[in-house]
């Protein structure tokens, strides 16, 4: 069997049991001891490519960040921070528009699992008096709910993209910037079409720009310590939280509490499972073999690169399960370095499959909510997907 071979054995049987909905660690272990056997590595190396790459540096600080990233929600949640926070947002904005947009985009900037239905009621609120139908507030939902997914370092996505393909955190997202840009952009183009302008009732009061700055510190500051100081995010995420755990004076049962809360069994098996996957991928030799033959081969690299993460996305409606079965693949293509623009293209490829899912968490409440008609609601999404994955192409080819 060729190393081609080989791999696409392994990439099915990922796709297969992540369509089943898995666990995506345990699918990513099975994948890793599969490939292994297919290339005839022993069970003693296998267990020691496994053991090495679960103590490895980018593993624990992948861990440790995601952990501190569920406690930075947890604090955030519970202390009312995200209540205030859409409150100024609200006044803030004195456009029904600019508010039925920007709910679910601040909602978004917190990595929770569903987080469309947080926002869809306040979506509905804000539209009450608009003519617009249930699709129509659904799609508004749904897209300003995934602005943050390409570029925020809370997203377990964006963290593990950067960590298998080993580019650095903040070049990583600085090579992204340009696929939220066009989420928003396209956004406010087509999803307000036909809306009329409502101004929210009462006064701008300056007291909410305050509030706002405050609420949305956190989030920034994780940002900014990762962009621009460059910290590692175990590091960044440290600083924020013990930061946040001192200013709210948190009790020895408090902090108790918040760890059980926060530190999770399946992220640390999600990691694991998908470093072990790409340590299994080096120990083979697959690595050095794989651009070789698509080189000989003749078939674009492009195609692979747009193929294998549109399609995992479509089939999961999950961007660790697109960036963990087909990152640690696509960093062999270019020799285990590639280029940020080239990992660009393919997270916007996976995206785009995600965001047309129907397995997609998100879409579901979505929809459910506003008891809107799947087709119609997919006619409105497939010309800002396809316009977003656009993005994507030309920063390839930049």
């Amino acid at each position: 069997m060729t190393d081609l071979g080989r791999i696409g054995a392994a990439f099915v049987l990922i796709v297969l049991l992540l369509r089943l909905r898995w666990n995506i660690g345990l699918v990513m272990l099975m994948a890793a001891v599969f490939l292994g056997a297919l290339y005839r590595i022993g069970p003693r190396e296998q267990a020691r490519v496994i053991l090495l790459s679960s103590i490895d540096p980018v593993t624990i600080n992948l861990v440790t960040g995601l952990v501190l990233i569920m406690a930075l929600e947890n604090v955030i949640r519970k202390k009312g921070l995200l209540k205030r926070m859409m409150g100024s947002v609200v006044n803030i904005a004195r456009d029904h528009r600019v508010a039925m947009a920007v709910l679910p985009g601040v909602i978004g900037l917190l990595p929770s699992a569903g987080g469309a239905a947080f926002s869809a009621p306040m979506v509905q609120e804000v539209a009450a008096d608009a003519d617009m139908k249930p699709e129509h507030k659904a799609f508004i939902n749904y897209w300003f709910r995934h602005i943050w997914e390409y570029i925020s370092p809370l997203y377990p996505g964006v963290v593990l993209a950067a960590a298998v393909t080993r580019i650095p955190t903040d070049r990583f997202l600085l090579s992204q910037l340009p696929l939220p840009l066009a989420v928003i952009f396209v956004g406010a183009m087509l999803g307000f079409r036909g809306i009329k302008t409502t101004a929210v009732p009462g006064k701008r009061d300056r007291e909410q720009l305050k509030t706002l700055f405050v609420t949305l510190l956190p989030i920034t500051m994780s940002v900014i310590l990762v962009v621009v100081f460059k910290l590692p995010l175990a590091l960044a995420m440290i600083s924020i939280v013990a930061a946040m755990l001192l200013w709210y004076r948190y009790s020895a049962g408090e902090l108790a509490a918040l760890l059980r809360e926060s530190i999770s069994l399946n992220v640390i098996l999600m990691v694991a499972g998908i470093m072990a996957f790409k340590g299994m991928l080096d120990a083979s030799g697959a690595i050095d073999a794989l651009p070789v033959f698509f080189r000989q081969s003749g078939l674009p690299v492009g195609i692979i690169l747009f193929a294998l993460p549109f399609l995992v996305g479509l089939l999961t409606g999950l961007t660790v399960g697109f960036v963990g079965a087909t990152f640690p693949i696509i960093t062999t293509l270019f020799g285990g370095h590639p280029d940020p623009g080239a990992v660009t293209f393919p997270f916007a490829s996976g995206f785009a499959g995600v965001m047309l899912s129907p397995t997609h968490l998100c879409l579901l409440l979505t929809l459910k909510f506003f008891r809107a008609d799947t087709a119609g609601t997919y006619r409105l999404m497939y010309l800002p997907v396809l316009l977003v994955f656009a993005v994507g192409l030309v920063r390839l080819w930049i």
